[in-house]
């Protein structure tokens, strides 16, 4: 650090060249070996991609069910054709997951949205109620959300450290579009934790699944859920999932009652 300094100190002293002295505080950097505000945003970029792709993996993961399924087999197009495979036997709250885990790597397709619908009004469940202010959260997916504010972050910290590199008419415009990146953030980043509950979604599949005040077989009953019946996992206790219905009801049901739309990794062999 101390050499550094002593370099850049010396270069003060040399005549530069006409290049040098037009930014000659990056030239002096440059010929001490200091890395330039560039070189830092590449390499935190490159290890943030490394950071990214195994997020990603363990992410894709999480959709590959515990009976061993292969990866490949983890598509709408795959959970979109078990579902009506459920539905053609009957079997209306495997459909209604499968349904549930297409749409949440197809969020816009209609088919999709469709089978969905027809599927809850065969088991008599109702869909989760988005009032008029949630429903802009909904308009993307999470990947997109996920991508669009990652961009935006990128585009901002690549103005705040290129800053003193640019001529300074493009001050004003690099200005406003870091404004417009920050608000970019500050929506996606609501949009998700609006939306964070729903990675806890989970679907009942037994007919007539018992709701209990307690994590025991023998406590109370609480309420009664249908198959196809959406509802949110709380917490675990045993062989017991709490769980919270649309209509904000809580009661512990049993895990062979309830599967997750995104399941837990499986335990390592």
């Amino acid at each position: 650090m101390n050499t550094s300094k002593r370099i850049l100190r010396s270069d003060t002293e040399r005549d530069l060249s006409a290049i040098e002295r037009s930014v000659p505080f990056g030239a002096r950097r440059h010929r001490a070996g200091c890395p330039g505000p560039w070189q830092r945003l590449r390499s935190f970029v490159t290890r943030g991609s490394r950071r990214s792709l195994m997020i990603t993996a363990s992410v894709a993961g999480l959709l590959v069910t515990a009976s061993g399924n292969a990866p490949a087999a983890v598509s709408a197009p795959a959970f979109f054709n078990e579902a009506n495979a459920a539905q053609r036997e009957g079997r209306l709250g495997a459909a209604i997951l499968g349904y549930e885990r297409a749409r949440l790597l197809a969020s816009h397709d209609s088919a999709i949205e469709q089978n969905l619908r027809i599927a809850r009004e065969k088991a008599g469940v109702n869909a989760p109620a988005l009032s008029v202010w949630e429903r802009p959260a909904h308009y993307l997916g999470f990947d997109a959300l996920a991508l669009l504010g990652s961009s935006a972050l990128v585009i901002s910290c690549a103005l705040f450290f290129g800053r003193p590199y640019v001529p300074s008419w493009s001050h004003r415009p690099a200005t406003w579009i870091a404004v417009g990146c920050g608000a970019v953030i500050l929506l996606t980043a609501s949009s998700m934790a609006l939306r964070w509950s729903e990675l806890d979604r989970a679907v009942i599949q037994n007919a007539q699944t018992t709701a209990h005040i307690a994590p025991a077989a023998n406590a109370q009953s609480a309420f009664d859920l249908r198959a196809g019946d959406l509802v949110t996992t709380k917490r675990e206790h045993g062989d017991f999932f709490l769980v919270r219905t649309l209509d904000q009801r809580s009661g512990w049901v049993k895990k062979a009652d309830v599967e997750r739309v995104i399941p837990p990794n499986p335990s390592p062999m």
